[in-house]
């Protein structure tokens, strides 16, 4: 990422809109933004930060706490940004959230966080990529640029006052430092996440551990052995219990059985009692019974005649109505009759005026020959235009399509002369490329023969080194021999003296049983005594001498081999390469760039040669087509030509048999409209008068003949009438009725089947219940109603033996369930407790390990720091180096700290001048700025290392270079223009 052009606006001491154009620097690539503390240089940086991730560098400030109080109330705080991605441009808006004033009303309201994206693809406004979201333009930068908020503060931006902090910090501060810049916190989690597995997985056991106490005091025992023991007493007991709960079962259930029959009989005695009642209530409804039905047999006798009644009535009605409908015909037919009369006076008229027509269609006929003639007199003009206008297209394109042809025979006779030129230039392409594969195999041997040799000179020189710190070893391995020898010797001979101080005349010596001392071990007075301690010590250094030439030895070992295997490899290549072996790389490749371009440009002209020839194919193709068209165009050009003659033939004909006078179609139309106008208007009205005419007669005639025969069925419907009515009062006369009873006695056909159906049943009702009491009589004929009471009492007896067998069985049968769950969950609980202690065997040995609990208690994260920080301490030296005029280097102070204090992350500075190391904090202002610089810089290389080599394009140190004097200034400014 490069920034191009920054764009400030009410942003921390920029109270209103200041611009950084970075492209006016041109090609420099170091500058330095100078300026009074508080100007605003951080500032600068923090808002490129937060224009890309909508965060500060620091991350001290939230978005919303950046806006300038001296900033006018309308005025937006914003930053934009606009830099490059390798060969792409971009520019980015964020707006954070804030108050600004109401556009209505007094007060503020709140203005959303807000960003924009867009690509600067060369058009007007650019490409948008994100319009609003916040979230969103920060996931997208985070994908263009291949860092994260973090990762850009730890690799292109250098904080400030944070690396002099780093550098006189202790370890217990570089370690917060170190895991913020290279976020090891993954390493701190680690650590607190097996320490709080193993505190859970050790809780569980304690847990478990209760669980079984609590299980035990459950169950009101004390250890296991009382519940296998209980459970075996419990055994014998629950199966006698078993025994007598089923015996008083038994009887509990006969006397049950006996209950069962005695009730059932008591039930029958009841029934018979219940059915006798029910009969003595079901003859109470007699009398009703019968009343209903002396109705219902004077409704059947008046029903037989009711069938007279209601002809009677029925043939009266009818000849009301056919006396009323015999007024309306008389009237109906005397209108009919008089429009008749109205339609023969106007048919007579119509019948005069038609005599007309036949004269009018005379000249009709003839109005109408001459309109067809006319007619076709106008086609054959248009076919006639019609068929020049075809042919002069047909002409116009014949001759397009010959010119085309021979323009395409130009073209196809220039195209086969390049075509064979190119063939003749494109022989050689198949053996150029044969030799530019072999070039190419060869370059890439020549190049991994060039590795191999850089290779082997360094592993020569690793190799000698390595011989020499062995030589080194194994010296020092020798005086260690020695000098553990020679240790040894001298205890032996101490301890030989101290035995012959004690050694006395006529006394058997300790160590060989003589009496007789003739020559007795002494000691120098001049030699201290060796003591067992100093023995030791002199073996364990000669193991360690030992080991550490071991050591060296396979170091030695490998670096041999290595260079064994470089030297085989180089032989292999330049046996296969020969003489080009010893040509120079550059050579070599320019070789075979001038092949690649002779073969590139071969390959050009055969992609051409191809394409001419597609377009040779092409042109022939087009010839032929071509040839066909024009072979059409003339064919129907004489088509067309004969059509032209033809139709101007019979225009011709059709002028000589019109008349000129009558050769104006319009005036010709409008006559012949007129004739049959007048002509359709006759024969209309004729029509219309024949028409009404007859309609009216066939009304009259209608009108006439319905009249009669109504006037003919009234007559005989009177007749019927009388009839019927003489029937009706015979009938009535000869019954047992009057009008009044037969009208009451009437009832209606559901009514009926009601009474009916209620006689049946109460009938049916009847003999049912008399049936089932004579059954129910003959059932208990010979029995007696059973005492209930004192068969209860008995049964009752039996439960309660029955009850208190079940409820010591049951009891006996809940402890014995009791002690089988304890036992299944003691059980469980110890398969759970050795799952868990088999667990933290492993967790908590993870946890001891990773937290520090073992060993040099260092920590999981402290040891990858001081790994981060050897590599940092490396780039930092040779920064160091350089600025310090070989004199300074720094390293990592490895002693333990004394007590609790943290250890492993301090720094000190080795100084060539007095071939000592000591402690930073010894180095003066401006040499430890210097110091720091060149942690910065080395810290930079190593986060960028870790950061997946992503390029960077720009790296951000906000350092103060103004505390340096003019001397450490000038060097560390040149250095740094040499380090980039």
């Amino acid at each position: 990422m490069k920034p191009l052009l920054l764009n400030i606006q009410a942003l921390g001491p920029f109270a209103a809109n200041e611009s950084i154009d970075f492209t006016a620097l041109g090609s420099n690539p170091l500058f330095l933004i100078n300026g009074a503390t508080g100007a605003g240089k951080s500032t600068i940086l923090d808002a490129i930060c937060f224009a890309l991730y909508g965060q500060t560098t620091g991350a001290e400030r939230e978005a919303s706490q950046m806006r300038c109080d001296f900033s006018e109330a309308s005025l937006l705080t914003q930053v934009t940004l606009e830099f490059s991605l390798g060969d792409k441009r971009y520019c980015v808006r964020r707006v954070p959230q804030q108050e600004k004033p109401k556009k209505h009303g007094e007060g503020t309201t709140n203005h959303v966080a807000e960003s924009q994206l867009w690509e600067l693809d060369g058009s007007e406004d650019g490409k948008l990529l994100v319009s609003k979201s916040v979230n969103e333009a920060t996931q997208t930068i985070k994908g263009l640029i291949g860092l994260d908020v973090e990762q850009f503060r730890q690799v292109m931006v250098l904080p400030q006052g944070k690396f002099r902090e780093l550098l006189l910090a202790d370890s217990k501060d570089r370690e917060k430092i170190f895991s913020q810049l290279f976020q090891t916190g993954i390493y701190k989690r680690i650590e607190e996440r097996l320490k709080l597995k193993a505190s859970g997985i050790k809780q569980a056991v304690e847990n478990h551990q209760n669980q079984v106490r609590g299980i035990l005091q459950t169950a009101e025992v004390n250890t296991e052995e009382e519940v296998t023991e209980q459970l075996s007493e419990l055994a014998v007991a629950l199966t006698n219990a078993l025994t007598i709960k089923n015996d008083t079962e038994k009887a509990k259930k006969s006397n049950e059985a006996i209950k069962a029959k005695a009730e059932e009989l008591c039930k029958r005695f009841e029934s018979l009692d219940k059915k006798q009642n029910d009969l003595a209530t079901t003859l109470e409804q007699e009398p009703a019974i019968k009343q209903q039905q002396d109705s219902l047999d004077r409704a059947v006798r008046a029903q037989k005649i009711q069938p007279l009644f209601i002809s009677h009535q029925n043939e009266r009605n009818a000849l009301s109505k056919l006396q009323q409908n015999l007024e309306s015909s008389r009237a109906v037919t005397k209108a009919a009759k008089q429009r008749h009369v109205d339609a023969e006076q106007v048919l007579s008229v119509a019948k005069k005026a038609f005599v007309e027509v036949a004269e009018l269609t005379k000249q009709q006929l003839e109005f109408e020959r001459l309109e067809k003639q006319i007619n076709e007199l106008k086609q054959a003009q248009q076919s006639l235009a019609i068929a020049e206008t075809k042919l002069r297209t047909s002409a116009v394109r014949l001759k397009g399509k010959q010119d085309e042809q021979a323009i395409l025979n130009d073209d196809l006779i220039d195209s086969e002369k390049s075509s064979q030129s190119l063939l003749g230039e494109i022989e050689a392409l198949g053996d150029q490329q044969v030799a530019l594969q072999k070039l190419t195999v060869q370059l890439e041997q020549r190049k991994e023969l060039e590795t191999l040799r850089q290779q082997l000179i360094q592993q020569t020189e690793k190799q000698q080194q390595c011989q020499q710190q062995f030589t080194a070893m194994e010296s020092a391995f020798n005086l260690a021999a020695t000098n553990a020898k020679k240790s040894e010797l001298s205890w032996h001979a101490g301890q030989a003296a101290l035995l012959a101080k004690e050694l006395q005349e006529n006394k058997p010596c300790l160590v060989c049983g003589s009496q007789q001392h003739p020559a007795p071990a002494s000691m120098d007075d001049d030699r201290a005594l060796v003591s067992k301690e100093d023995v030791d010590q002199a073996r364990i250094a000669e193991a360690d001498a030992r080991n550490n030439m071991e050591g060296s030895k396979r170091v030695l070992d490998q670096a041999m081999n290595a260079l064994a295997q470089t030297n085989k490899d180089c032989q292999r290549l330049a046996e296969q390469l020969q003489q080009l072996a010893e040509e120079s790389l550059q050579s070599l490749t320019e070789t075979t760039q001038r092949a690649q371009e002779s073969v590139t440009a071969l390959i050009a002209k055969q992609r051409s040669q191809k394409e001419l020839q597609g377009r040779i194919e092409a042109i022939k193709a087009d010839l032929l087509t071509l040839k066909v068209s024009v072979d059409e165009l003339e064919k129907k050009a004489a088509e067309h030509n004969e059509l032209v003659v033809k139709a101007r033939a019979t225009v011709e004909a059709l002028l000589a048999s019109v008349p000129e006078e009558l050769r104006e179609a319009d005036a010709l139309s409008r006559q012949l409209q007129r004739l049959k106008t007048r002509i359709a208007e006759l024969t209309e009205a004729l029509h219309s008068a024949e028409k009404d005419q007859a309609a009216a007669r066939s009304e009259s005639d209608k009108a006439s003949a319905n009249f009669a025969a109504m006037e003919q069925q009234a007559k005989e419907q009177a007749v019927k009438t009388e009839l019927v009515i003489a029937a009706w009062e015979q009938g009535l006369n000869g019954s047992e009725f009057s009008y009044d009873d037969f009208q009451s006695a009437l009832l209606p056909e559901e009514t009926q089947a009601a009474l009916k159906t209620t006689i049946e049943s109460y009938r049916s009702a009847l003999d049912a219940l008399q049936g089932v009491i004579k059954q129910m009589q003959s059932d208990v004929a010979d029995k007696e109603k059973p005492d209930l009471d004192a068969i209860e009492q008995s049964l009752l007896e039996k439960i309660e033996l029955y009850r208190q067998a079940d409820e010591a069985w049951r009891k006996i049968e809940e402890r014995n369930n009791q002690l089988k769950a304890v036992k299944k969950k003691l059980d469980q609980a110890h398969k759970t407790n050795e799952a868990l202690e088999a667990e933290y065997k492993v967790i908590g040995t993870l946890s001891e390990v990773a937290n520090g609990q073992t060993g040099n208690k260092i920590s999981l994260q402290r040891f990858v720091l001081s790994v981060l920080l050897d590599d940092v301490l490396i780039q930092a030296s040779q920064r160091l180096i350089q600025m310090s005029k070989g004199r300074y280097r720094l390293v990592r102070k490895e002693d333990r700290a004394k007590g609790n204090k943290a250890s492993g992350l301090e720094l000190e500075v080795e100084d060539g001048y007095s071939g000592k190391t000591r402690s930073v904090a010894t180095l003066s202002g401006g040499e430890s700025f210097l110091a720091a610089l060149s942690l910065a810089l080395g810290l930079s290389d190593v986060v960028q290392s870790y950061a997946g080599g992503i390029k960077l394009d720009t790296l951000f140190i906000d350092e103060g270079f103004g505390s340096l004097d003019p001397e450490s200034l000038d060097l560390a400014v040149r250095t740094l223009i040499d380090l980039q």
